[in-house]
């Protein structure tokens, strides 16, 4: 979360300071301290404090307390518990903050009181909501923030109304209130646009924009940045200049993270270069100079990485060019694209080489030890390690980052900060694993981990957890490390909130942090011969992987995770259910049967051109290139590669002699949901051919319950929405993506009408707007919603939408436009018809929208497109969808093969038939 602190002494009121990953607590208290002697030991633990120094502000802050009691100056007293237990947070000592902060409060149990009381009391609460959220109880953190605001506004203080409502947001985006987190947000700028211009309303602006960006809101961020920005230049304020580029270059990043269009992305690249660049010549505090420089060294690192795979995935399309059928000129573009790619990550390398770690490594030898600049040496030694691991630099050796490191812990000790300590022991042991040195390596990682565990710090503890699994297995000690992973992934299933919500300052990466453990430990338990013990873990593993996957979607841990027994709906549904997984260096499968057996079965990847074993990288972008293929109607490319897929994935579950009507259920993994299971292919026919029901799930923990769609709910209301033309604003806001669906008015009048569903409610063009839509689903208790528009799905929940007449409804507002009934103890939607979507265009991962899709809407089966087909073929298979569910009284999975099939025998190209999947309850 963004963290921005403010304490005020008693002469002065301090400047926010940022400190990571902690809610804003506005301290704007001006406490008449009647003993001299107790004066100074406050302000000098407040000097501690900022100077994050925060074991010494601990044992000042304590003292304090202790000499007001002695004193019985009760208020002054809690005003010292109050920030004795922000620096026992700041320490990791939950326990004894809690204390403290009861103390503090105790002291302050009336409601009412001086301006002076009553602004400690607000302080107080802000100190409590702050521990309330680490401890992940997100509910009462918002209780505590709404009074402190109230408190505020009785007595006039807008920075702490600021400050508590700001924390209210983050509180409400924990919890999944988007829409109110962005009001609350909304109300904060308002109230200080009327501000008049100065250095404290750029800095509430700076607070602002950092929270926007931490809630996803990066368009805002950006404005609300711009507009700081421009009043302190007015200022002539150079330091907050400098901060606001810093979080310029920032959201810069994010947005460039989440743009998958090249252009743009690129633009917003040299956006972020730029503003890092400019933070580190404007500031002056080298403190900050170092930020801005690291952030630019870790940014351009990990652009080289991304050019790195860039080459190397042209380099193999050139390589099996003969294959993939490619003309002289698309060969001849192809090596251009390399050559430039190759050009620009030479350039990235250079620039970081002979300007970038010359100038941290001077800056960073002149900064004083603060919890600041011990991590700031920390990720510089991380920066260094990943570019020796990826492009082999030369520039520092190991055993200079080695001194870097230790530099680092030495500084840490001797500030008490055990949370630093253990995080610059791990980076060390990490070092020592890079270069195979497995004792010490060993023996740091587990001083590093007993410390985090000490302090309770999960987040930390889960990384170092995970090191000494590889570290174990490196060393041959299979058994412990096994536990090891073990216990860091049940660190990650603790930290759930946490890990969702994290502030993407941080820069954390679930692809590079979080994935990685999982993946290796399924790998680690289908290692030799797999006991069905170690099967059915594997199997549970790759669930918590595909929940944590959507927490990450939808940055919160909005998903409702829960134990299902396999083996029981296997047996009730007769159904498989079938895992792959592309792991480091095989693909694995699972299968689970309708008697209960465990299968498992790996596959080497296939060879390249010069024999060897291609990666999981390349096996991804193998998967990919399929996908892209299947979109050409005019070849049969393809069809090689489905066939190879589909023996990998389902001939020896198949040749188990399965019934005919058996249901398969398909959890799918990385690329592998960009391809349409129904399209795997024997030589002869497809699967959707072969009389099985197909289906999808995210993972058993986020299946609904399996019960078939009742001829009675049936007879109720269907609501039936679509766009078969859009508002002329469109075509400006959404320039060439998107087109008139003329065939959905004959989608809609079919459904209605050749279907027979006895009553309906229609919402076409300028009706189907987003409160209509809530109002139909609310009103009608309607089992399926249909709606015919254009939507798209991407890896980002920002970018995941469906379109109304009136604009986007995005994927995290679906819940309240969806699901609005629940409250009233209506049932929820069974079947969720998105007939007109696609996948965003270049994200690899845009699949993982439509599952946010299913997840978040609340409907047991959602039927949606991998692709956008030309919209009268839909029309088509949709009537046909509807006819089988209703009149013929099919099970959902089957009403949709049938539909297939049919459209099969006119189409028989994949690209027509193929991208219609149901994902969740099959029945």
């Amino acid at each position: 979360m963004s963290v921005i602190l403010t304490l005020a002494t008693l002469s002065q009121i301090m400047t926010p300071v940022p400190l990571a990953a902690q809610p804003v607590s506005q301290m704007t208290v001006a406490a008449v301290v009647r003993s001299t002697d107790t004066k100074e030991l406050l302000q000098q633990g407040l000097q501690l404090y900022q100077a994050e120094k925060f074991a010494d502000s601990v044992k000042v802050f304590t003292q304090a307390s202790q000499a007001f009691q002695a004193v019985e100056d009760g208020l002054n007293q809690a005003l010292a518990l109050s920030y004795l237990s922000l620096a026992q947070q700041q320490l990791g000592e939950l326990a004894n903050a809690e204390k403290a902060i009861d103390n503090s409060l105790a002291l302050l149990h009336n409601k009412n009181g001086s301006k002076e009381y009553l602004s400690i009391r607000a302080q107080a609460l802000n100190t409590i909501g702050q521990l309330q959220l680490a401890q992940g109880k997100p509910d009462q953190a918002l209780k505590s923030w709404e009074e402190a605001t109230v408190i505020y506004k009785q007595i006039g203080d807008e920075a702490g109304t600021t400050g508590s409502q700001i924390n209210q947001a983050q509180a409400l985006q924990a919890l999944g209130f988007y829409r109110r987190a962005n009001n609350t947000l909304d109300a904060v700028e308002q109230s200080t646009n009327k501000q008049s211009d100065s250095v404290i309303k750029a800095t509430r602006l700076l607070n602002l924009g950092n929270t926007l960006r931490v809630v996803g809101n990066l368009g805002k961020s950006q404005q609300v940045l711009l507009k700081s920005l421009i009043i302190a230049q007015k200022q002539q304020s150079k330091q907050k200049v400098a901060e606001i580029q810093l979080s310029l270059g920032n959201t810069a990043q994010a947005l460039a993270n989440n743009e998958t269009e090249e252009d743009k992305n690129k633009g917003y690249i040299q956006k972020s270069l730029n503003y890092y660049r400019q933070a580190a010549t404007t500031s002056e505090k080298p403190l900050t100079q170092l930020e801005s420089q690291l952030n630019e060294l870790r940014f351009l690192r990990i652009r080289v990485d991304k050019l790195l795979d860039q080459q190397r995935k042209i380099q193999f399309q050139l390589a099996a060019a003969d294959k993939n059928i490619l003309s002289e000129q698309e060969k001849k573009d192809l090596s251009e694209q390399e050559k430039t790619i190759s050009q620009e990550r030479q350039n990235n390398l250079s620039d970081i080489s002979q300007r970038l770690l010359p100038q941290i490594q001077s800056q960073i030898a002149t900064i004083p030890p603060s919890r600041s600049s011990i991590n700031a040496r920390i990720n510089f030694a991380q920066s260094l390690i990943k570019l020796k691991q990826k492009n082999n630099t030369s520039n520092i050796s190991w055993r200079e980052i080695a001194e870097i490191v230790k530099v680092s812990a030495n500084q840490a000790q001797q500030l008490q900060d055990n949370r630093t300590y253990s995080y610059a022991l791990g980076t060390l042991g990490n070092l020592y694993e890079q270069t195979q040195q497995w004792s010490e390596a060993q023996n740091l990682t587990e001083q590093a981990m007993k410390l985090a565990e000490r302090i309770f710090a999960s987040d930390i503890a889960y990384r170092w957890r995970w090191q000494l699994g590889r570290i174990l297995k490196a060393r041959g000690n299979n058994e412990e490390a096994k536990a090891s992973y073990k216990q860091a992934i049940n660190y990650l299933k603790s930290l759930r909130n946490d890990l969702a919500v994290v502030n993407r300052d941080v820069q954390f990466s679930f692809r590079d942090e979080v994935e990685p453990v999982y993946r290796e430990y399924v790998s680690f338990l289908l290692e030799g011969n797999s006991s069905e013990e170690n099967i059915r873990a594997a199997t549970e593993v790759i669930d918590s992987l595909q929940v944590a996957e959507l927490d990450n979607f939808f940055r919160r841990a909005c998903v409702d995770a829960k134990t299902v027994q396999v083996d029981e709906i296997d047996k009730k549904n007769n159904t498989v259910f079938i895992y792959p997984l592309i792991l480091p260096d095989r693909l694995a499968v699972i299968t689970s049967l309708p008697n209960g057996a465990k299968r498992r079965y790996t596959f080497d990847f296939p060879k390249d051109e010069s024999g060897n074993f291609i990666t999981s990288d390349k096996m991804e972008q193998t998967i990919e290139e399929l996908s892209q293929k299947l979109l050409n109607r005019n070849s049969g490319e393809f069809l090689p590669d489905l066939r190879n897929l589909y023996n990998w994935l389902v001939q020896k579950t198949l040749d188990s002699n399965l019934k005919k009507d058996t249901n398969i259920v398909f959890v799918l993994d990385g690329a592998l949901r960009n391809i349409p299971m129904a399209a795997l292919y024997d030589g002869k026919q497809f699967l959707i051919e072969k009389e099985y029901n197909l289906a999808l799930t995210p993972g058993l923990q986020l299946l609904p319950t399996i019960t078939p769609l009742t001829a009675e709910r049936l007879k109720r209301r269907v609501v039936v929405a679509g766009l078969s033309e859009l508002p002329k604003e469109f075509e400006q806001k959404y320039p060439g993506r998107f087109n008139d669906l003329p065939y959905v008015t004959k989608e809609v009048s079919q459904i209605a009408s050749e279907v027979k569903i006895p009553a309906r409610q229609e919402l076409l063009n300028s009706k189907f707007t987003r409160i209509a839509l809530t109002d139909a689903v609310k009103s009608s208790n309607a089992p399926v919603v249909h709606l015919a528009t254009h939507g798209q799905f991407s890896s980002q929940a920002d970018n995941t939408f469906i379109l109304t007449w009136n604009g986007e409804v995005n994927v995290n507002e679906l819940k309240s436009v969806l699901r609005t009934r629940e409250t009233n103890q209506q049932e929820a939607v069974d079947l969720l018809v998105l007939s007109a979507c696609q996948t965003a265009k270049g994200d690899n991962r845009a699949t993982l929208g439509i599952a946010g899709v299913a997840i978040q809407s609340g409907a047991r089966s959602t039927l949606a497109t991998l692709w956008s087909v030309a919209d009268d073929t839909t029309a088509t298979l949709m009537t046909e969808f509807y006819d089988n569910l209703v009149n013929k009284k099919m099970p959902k999975a089957e009403a949709l093969r049938q539909a297939q099939v049919n459209l099969l025998k006119n189409y028989r190209h994949p690209y027509f038939w193929a991208p219609y999947i149901l994902i969740g309850n099959w029945q």
